[in-house]
């Protein structure tokens, strides 16, 4: 567990809480949840929020530690993104408190975390070999980056498959057969349907709260990766885009429109520059 501070007055603002290691009976996923919601009560003070991550990393042996692959980490910034907009949220009503914003706008303070762990100078403070103390080294880091949008465009084309799936099944319409609806979406990813299975059994997403939502998650990537643009531009270490992003975005949960958050952050209209460029499309 971990108290959040006020970097400028000291003052205790959150807390927050990690299980990050699955065991039996335990949510075998990566999600974060939150526990109290903020709000502002009678007296005029402030009820501080409570979240918390669970996850289902690299459990510890005996003779060496917990030892996260970057994909591991990578959803820790993840998930951890969802804290920040949790615990940092400064909203009157606790309805509109941290995550409760609009579904296609909630996953964006989550992926704009991925873009830091992509970043040399954010691996070199923490990566470090677990024995000798040693930093990742730099052409490591290099490679890692060279290699990062391999396959970019079959994940992309992946998640439009389970968009179209979610908003397919949430169709209002008579004799409709789910099988056919499963292989027709299929085509999207460009791999073939494998007969005799049925995939929508173990997709959770489908009634976890992102029923008819899950497009939710490309729409708000198209967000993160123009709000880390900024960041790209000012600095990615820069205290004074992240205090611009802390109150434009994170403090504000749902008490305003997504689009009013972004418009306010990054001085203009959001656009899809920068997801085109990651995909390897010109901008327009």
């Amino acid at each position: 567990s971990y108290t959040v501070s006020d970097s400028a007055t000291g003052e205790p603002i959150a807390t927050f809480h990690m299980d990050l290691h699955p065991r039996r009976g335990t949510f075998g996923h990566a999600a974060a949840f939150p526990l109290i919601r903020t709000r502002q009560l009678p007296d005029g003070s402030r009820q501080q929020p409570e979240a918390a991550i669970v996850a289902n990393f690299t459990r510890p042996t005996t003779d060496k530690p917990s030892l996260l692959q970057h994909h591991e980490v990578e959803t820790l910034f993840h998930e951890f993104g969802h804290i920040l907009h949790q615990v940092l949220s400064r909203t009157e009503l606790a309805s509109f408190s941290g995550t409760e914003v609009e579904r296609d706008f909630v996953e964006a303070p989550s992926q704009i975390m991925e873009h830091w762990t992509w970043e040399p100078e954010i691996l070199e403070q923490f990566a470090r070999h677990h024995e000798s103390g040693e930093p990742i080294p730099t052409e490591l880091i290099d490679s890692m980056v060279a290699v990062r949008r391999l396959n970019q465009a079959v994940a992309t084309l992946r998640q439009v498959q389970f968009g179209k799936l979610d908003l397919e099944l949430h169709r209002t319409a008579p004799g409709r057969d789910l099988d056919s609806i499963v292989a027709e979406v299929e085509k999207v990813s460009l791999f073939p349907h494998h007969e005799g299975t049925f995939f929508p059994a173990s997709f959770g997403h489908l009634l976890g709260g992102y029923d008819a939502g899950y497009y939710g998650y490309l729409w708000s990537e198209v967000y993160g990766d123009d709000m880390f643009s900024r960041f790209s531009k000012e600095g990615v270490r820069s205290s004074e885009v992240g205090a611009d992003y802390r109150r434009e975005i994170l403090e504000s949960g749902g008490s305003r429109d997504a689009l009013d958050h972004l418009r306010a952050f990054l001085g203009r209209d959001p656009e899809n520059g920068a997801f085109l460029e990651k995909l390897g499309i010109p901008r327009p």
